[in-house]
């Protein structure tokens, strides 16, 4: 099971990597360029993981039901806002730390710990704190609220309504880079219904970091759920570092300034403080949960890109 871990890892680094999809363009284009072309793919793909996951869902007879889906609460809205401000500062999500930094981005040596740190401070208040909003909270999953017929028709619609609302915003003027964003969301989305069929489980980054602080007292029987989720993190960095030596275009991008590490590190506090009283980050608390048929995931999308908004103009201020 641990080698599982890491070969999807690796899997889903090569896809990021060779595809360039990236969630702070998704969230960050439509600001800056006017372009949507990224922010639709990964809708695509979301539509194809939910297509599998959606089966798989319903033959359990509700065992894995509730996998992947989360409560609707302040927390979640809450950290999904500092988690798109953090992601515009820093200049990547969860996931693209891992792959920028394969790739020779070094200031992402800063950005990694930091999210790490601010997920461990967000742990250290979360019972005493937030999780008083999440107790009474609902956990809504379409098709136990409205069946599966609608649940699923109900998903699919929102996915299809984004995409034409993006395509429709889309500036005429908008730069169209050509790149593989569609067949890289495709195949992500593939891997991801694959992941949760072998492992039984969801796709996280930020997840992972818990366990940092449980080292201490981490018993035997929980080796797996801590190992596993880490393991898969680094086949996450190691498939993107094999994808760029294969393509012959590793190389260092050294840091230009003071600056720019500040901005990595304050952004990294917050997109780990944010994940962590949010359930999750751009991939586990939104592509995952979106494919999961959980409602909370097109919250999380809408605080993110608040929060995104806001973060690019701070960063505006600061340019």
């Amino acid at each position: 099971m641990i080698l599982w871990y890491l070969l999807f890892g690796i899997g889903f680094g090569v896809i990021l990597q060779r595809s360039h999809i990236c969630f702070v363009s998704a969230m960050s284009d439509p600001e800056i360029t006017g372009s949507t072309e990224i922010f639709r793919s990964i809708l695509i793909g979301i539509l194809t993981s939910s297509l599998g996951i959606t089966i798989m869902k319903y033959l359990s007879n509700g065992a894995l039901d509730l996998l992947g889906v989360s409560t609707i609460s302040i927390p979640l809205m809450f950290g999904a806002f500092l988690f798109g401000i953090g992601m515009m500062l820093a200049g990547t999500c969860a996931s693209g730390m891992f792959i920028r930094l394969a790739e020779g981005c070094m200031v992402h040596l800063f950005t990694i710990p930091s999210v790490i740190i601010g997920y461990l401070i967000g742990t250290k208040h979360y019972t005493t704190l937030w999780s008083n909003f999440i107790v009474d909270a609902p956990v809504i999953f379409l098709p136990h609220e409205i069946g599966w017929s609608a649940g699923i028709v109900s998903n699919i619609l929102i996915i299809l309504l984004l995409y034409l609302a993006a395509r429709k915003y889309e500036s005429s003027t908008a730069i169209s880079y050509q790149s593989n964003y569609l067949y890289g969301a495709i195949c992500l989305g593939i891997l991801n219904v694959l992941h949760f069929f072998v492992l039984k489980s969801t796709w996280s980054i930020t997840g992972a970091f818990f366990w940092f602080g449980e080292l201490s007292t981490v018993k035997v029987d929980s080796l797996m759920a801590a190992l596993g989720p880490n393991l898969r993190n680094f086949g996450l960095f190691l498939g993107a570092f094999l994808s760029v030596l294969v393509c012959k275009k590793f190389h260092i991008q050294k840091i230009r300034s003071y600056k720019q590490i500040l901005k990595s590190v304050i952004g990294g506090l917050l997109m780990g403080y944010g994940a962590c009283i949010a359930g999750g980050c751009n991939i586990s608390a939104f592509f995952i949960s979106a494919a999961s048929l959980s409602l909370s995931a097109w919250i999380f999308l809408i605080f993110l890109f608040m929060g995104s908004f806001v973060g690019i103009k701070i960063l505006y201020k600061l340019l």
